[in-house]
């Protein structure tokens, strides 16, 4: 019985030991493989690095991806100080050169700018995202690309800003209004970023479509949903896997299947409005529009792909930007009652306590200017503005940068450049404005592919802050689990890799400054001459 039971077992045990050493063979196969794959990129890595800029050495496969957290864009600030105002850095074996100081970008992105005018290609972006159209900011160098964003730019200069006047009134008039009807006038304590989300999606509809959001809070949910994952998306450093191409061959590969969905939902919205629009020119009740426009005029050069493109421009600009920035600024405002008495004060020596002056005083207050441009600086919302791509090669002193590399405009660090702002960079003081207001910033970019909404941008700011503290004395939340006691730009940032920087969650008390004041003009019946 004992024999014919130890008969019995052999051939099992010995597809144990046949499994077993299987597993063994492989994982040593493996690791076998992974160390030559190692060594071959390294040796890459180091073959492609630019011999006349130095950088942090980096690691085998990574280089210095894995190196940049907690928050890359100051990361790559300390690096600057260590390295020089241009050095480079690994990304995987990819070679970049970051531009971290004021000087060195205005000289290369201003000053060479025609030889950045090209977008490098990312995986997860450009393969598995934009599987139809990407958006202007994030397209390579064509003529497609450059008859795109002669349009955009057109329909954003400052005659154009000019004929918008009209809309961005009525809707900072209706902001200001569900501000204070959502608030009390200050007996309740609020979040006010969905109402400024509404707001700026508004203005972008009507200036791309001609037409206003439709009122369902579920659609404005999902595009702020759908936006937000795309500028997780976006963040060039947000996928290792663009870097890191042995990613690619996961079987759960949850970068790109997050970017399948996103850009599903994405298209379900666009392609409705882009459709309702069509519907409008043909019944000839369109209004003065971005596709509007292409679509009526013959020689106009584009197709449904770049119209796409410029609509996801639109929208997701104004997403990333306007809505980031007035979010970081209305908490300061709140922590610092110093700054709203000044600015509030500077508006009604210009104007008064009963109106906020005629919308079409670009310049009325110059204290709101450098506010404004104290707010794009301070906190820098777009952090690591788009990369570039060299279209040609660059020589820049004793740096030469061959075409094709991957180029970096650091705008966070450039906008706490020491040389430029003084030792209080890190500080939030729109004085420094108003003593100089020709101080550059960085936060719409440099050169060719900057921002081409930035004078609609601006635009938007001025006024919408003008009116806002005109308005309102802004308080924090008497709450504790509500309110904030600090609104630092580095150590508050909600989340670090996404591509707009995110300020704390928040709710504030908008108490009416002067509540017949501000019901009259709501009604109409101020100096708006735009109505």
């Amino acid at each position: 019985m004992i024999g014919s039971q130890l008969h019995l077992n052999i051939p099992a045990l010995f597809l144990n030991v046949t499994a077993v050493s299987a597993l063994i063979t492989v994982s040593v196969l493996l690791c076998i493989a992974l160390l030559a794959y190692a060594i071959v990129t390294e040796l890459y890595r180091y073959h492609v690095r630019l011999p006349t800029l130095s950088g942090p050495p980096g690691f085998p496969i990574a280089g210095n991806l894995y190196q940049l957290a907690p928050d890359p864009a100051e990361t790559l600030h300390q690096w600057g100080k260590r390295y020089g105002g241009v050095y480079q850095i690994s990304l995987g074996t990819r070679p970049v050169v970051v531009f971290n100081s004021m000087q060195a970008a205005r000289d290369v992105f201003v000053g060479q700018g025609h030889a950045l005018i090209d977008k490098p290609r990312l995986h997860t972006f450009h393969s598995v995202l934009s599987s139809v159209a990407s958006s202007i900011g994030t397209t390579a160098w064509s003529e497609s690309t450059k008859r795109r964003r002669k349009t955009a730019a057109s329909a954003m200069n400052k005659p154009a800003v000019a004929s918008y006047l009209p809309f961005i009134d009525e809707l900072t008039k209706a902001l200001i209004l569900e501000l204070l009807e959502q608030g009390r006038g200050g007996e309740i304590a609020f979040d006010p970023r969905q109402a400024i989300a509404s707001a700026v999606t508004d203005l972008t509809m009507t200036v791309n479509y001609g037409a206003r959001l439709p009122p369902h809070e579920a659609l404005l949910s999902e595009i702020i949903d759908v936006e937000d994952g795309l500028s997780r998306i976006k963040n060039p450093l947000g996928s290792a896997q663009d870097f890191i191409p042995i990613l690619r061959l996961l079987p759960f590969n949850s970068q790109s299947s997050k970017a399948r969905e996103v850009n599903r939902r994405r298209m379900v919205y666009l392609r409705r409005f882009e459709r309702e629009t069509e519907e409008r020119v043909e019944k000839g009740v369109d209004k003065p529009c971005i596709q509007g426009k292409c679509l009526r005029d013959p020689t106009v050069q584009l197709d449904n792909i770049d119209l796409m493109s410029i609509s996801m421009s639109m929208v997701s600009g104004g997403l990333d930007t306007m809505v980031n920035t007035l979010a970081w600024t209305i908490g300061t405002l709140a922590i610092r009652p110093d700054i709203q008495d000044k600015a509030y004060k500077a508006i009604c020596e210009a104007y008064s306590s009963e109106t906020w002056g005629p919308i079409e005083d670009e310049h009325g207050v110059p204290y709101i200017d450098a506010l404004v441009k104290e707010c794009l600086r301070t906190f820098s919302v777009l952090r690591l503005s788009l990369p570039r791509s060299a279209w040609k090669d660059i020589q820049y002193g004793d740096v030469f940068i061959p075409k094709g590399t991957t180029v970096f405009l650091n705008a966070w660090g450039c906008n706490r450049d020491e040389t430029v702002f003084g030792n209080d960079a890190d500080a939030f003081r729109p004085e420094r404005f108003l003593d100089d207001p020709d101080l550059p910033h960085a936060a719409y970019g440099f050169g060719t592919r900057m921002c081409a909404g930035f004078h609609l941008a601006n635009r938007q700011l001025y006024v919408l802050l003008l009116r806002l503290i005109w308005s309102f004395r802004i308080e924090m939340s008497k709450v504790p689990a509500e309110r904030i006691e600090r609104m630092r730009p580095l150590e508050d940032v909600a989340e670090p890799f996404h591509l707009a920087a995110m300020p704390p969650g928040y709710k504030v008390r908008l108490v009416s400054r002067n509540l017949a004041a501000l019901s009259s003009l709501l009604r109409g019946n101020g100096p708006c001459k735009a109505q």
